[in-house]
C-alpha cells in the first residue's frame, strides 16, 4: 500500500532531522501513525475470515487507528489556526499538545475497548466497509434495537467522528486562510508572525497548501460517508424519524445516485482505496509540496550543503511543515 510506504517516510524524515520537529510537524507524524495502522488493519481484514477473533482484533484496532486519525487531523487545523490566529505562547503550546495526546490517544483506545466489550465489532458485511471488519452488522431481528445499536456504533466508531472532522477541519482552515490573507492585505504590521521577505513567500505557499488539506481529506473519506446515510435510509426497515428523509430522496434527481439498484461496486471500490490512502495524501502535502522536506529528500545520502535559503524562517507554521 501506497499509505504504509508514505506515513513511514513522513516518521522517518522527522526522527532523521531535528530540525523539522516543530509541534505541527509532531501532530502529523501522530497523524501518520493512525493512517499507517489504518492502511495495514485494512490490508489485513482483506484476508481474513469474517467469523473469528481476528476479525474482532483487526475491527478493533480499525477503529482506535481510524478515531486517532480525525482526531488528530482535526487538533492539526486547530493548533494552526491557534499559533496563526491567536497568537498562543509557548507555555500554552505545551499544554495544548498535553491536552492533544491525552484525548487523540485515549479517546479512541475507550471507545474501541467498549466496542470489543460490548461485541459490537465483527463481520460487517460490506454494508458500509470495503472488504474489512468492523461494526458487526445485524440483518434480522423482531425488534429496532440491534438496528439502532449498530447504527450508535456506527457512529461512535467512525462516521459521527468522520462527519464532525469534515466541518472541524473547513472551518478553522477558512480561518487560517482568512487571517493569512487580512495580515498579507494589511502589509504585515509590527507583531506579525510574518517577518522576513522569505517569510513572505513561505505563508503565500502555506495559504495555497492550506486550500488543499480540507478538499483532499474530504474527497478521500466521503465514499464510506455516502454508503454510510444509503445504509442508514434503507436499511433494514428505516424507523420512522428518517422517512421524511426517504420522501424527500424519492422526488430529487439524485434517487439514480443513493438507490440501492444502482451498481455498488463503484462506491465499495472508490471507499476502499480512499479510506487507505490518507497516508499517501499527506506524504504528498507535507513531504513532496514541503520545500524544506523536499529539498532534505533531495540531498538525502549526499555531502552537498544545503541552500541557506531553506533554513527555517519566522513562520511558525509555514517554514517548518
Amino acid at each position: 500500500s501506497l499509505s504504509i510506504v508514505g506515513t513511514l517516510v513522513i516518521i522517518g524524515t522527522f526522527l532523521k532531522w531535528p530540525d523539522l520537529r516543530s509541534n505541527s510537524r509532531k501532530i502529523i507524524v501522530c497523524i501518520s501513525i493512525g493512517d499507517l495502522f489504518v492502511a495495514i488493519s485494512n490490508v489485513v481484514g482483506l484476508y481474513t475470515e469474517t467469523r473469528t477473533l481476528v476479525c474482532k482484533i483487526q475491527a478493533t484496532l480499525n477503529i482506535v487507528a481510524i478515531l486517532s486519525s480525525f482526531f488528530w487531523t482535526v487538533y492539526l487545523s486547530f493548533y494552526i489556526y491557534m499559533t496563526v490566529c491567536r497568537k498562543i505562547t509557548p507555555q500554552s503550546e505545551k499544554r495544548i499538545m498535553l491536552f492533544f495526546a491525552l484525548t487523540a490517544w485515549g479517546i479512541p483506545l475507550i471507545i474501541a475497548a467498549t466496542a470489543y466489550g460490548v461485541g459490537a465489532v465483527g463481520n460487517s458485511d460490506n454494508v458500509v466497509s470495503s472488504g474489512w471488519c468492523w461494526i458487526k452488522y445485524i440483518t434480522n431481528d423482531e425488534t429496532n434495537w440491534p438496528w439502532q445499536k449498530m447504527l450508535f456504533w456506527m457512529c461512535m466508531a467512525g462516521k459521527g467522528w468522520e462527519i464532525l472532522s469534515y466541518f472541524a477541519i473547513c472551518v478553522f482552515y477558512f480561518l487560517v486562510k482568512w487571517q493569512i490573507r487580512r495580515e498579507i492585505n494589511r502589509g504585515f504590521p509590527a507583531g506579525s508572525h510574518f517577518l522576513t521577505v522569505r517569510s513572505v513567500e513561505v505563508v503565500r505557499k502555506a495559504d495555497r497548501k492550506l486550500m488543499f488539506i480540507p478538499v483532499v481529506f474530504i474527497l478521500l473519506r466521503i465514499w464510506g460517508t455516502i454508503r454510510f446515510f444509503r445504509m442508514w435510509v434503507y436499511y433494514p426497515s428505516p424507523p420512522s424519524p428518517i422517512k421524511w428523509l426517504i420522501l424527500l430522496h424519492k422526488h430529487t434527481k439524485l434517487s439514480r445516485c443513493f438507490s440501492f439498484s444502482t451498481n455498488m461496486e463503484t462506491f465499495i471500490s472508490f471507499q476502499g482505496v480512499g479510506d487507505s490512502s490518507q497516508g499517501f495524501a499527506n506524504f504528498v502535502l507535507f513531504c513532496l509540496f514541503t520545500d524544506k522536506i523536499r529539498e532534505k529528500l533531495r540531498l538525502c545520502g549526499s555531502n552537498q550543503e544545503r541552500d541557506p535559503l531553506f533554513e527555517s524562517t519566522n513562520l511558525t507554521y509555514g517554514a517548518k511543515n
